[in-house]
């Protein structure tokens, strides 16, 4: 669908249908606010971005969750350190 026709049919459509939809309201209130490039979360953080132009050390972090009942033998170690390059 074209880009620069999207929004507007999208707010044409939501003042167009009836109040009595309240779950399509809502869908098309989401629709809109993630086409207008809407910097919240559902959560209330701001989506952050890494700069990737710099130089800087990035810290990456991931849980991992092992199930012991399906595999006994794997054990917790240290946390992974990265390599120095």
């Amino acid at each position: 669908m074209d880009q620069e026709k999207y929004l507007p049919e999208l707010i044409a459509e939501k003042d167009s249908l009836d109040p009595s939809f309240v779950h399509a309201m809502r869908l098309l209130a989401e629709e809109i606010e993630k086409f207008e490039g809407d910097e919240l979360r559902k959560d209330g953080e701001v989506k952050k971005y890494l700069d990737i132009i710099s130089n800087k050390n990035i810290k990456l972090s991931e849980r991992v969750l092992i199930p012991v009942q399906q595999y006994p033998k794997v054990r917790p170690q240290c946390s992974i350190q990265p390599t120095k390059w």
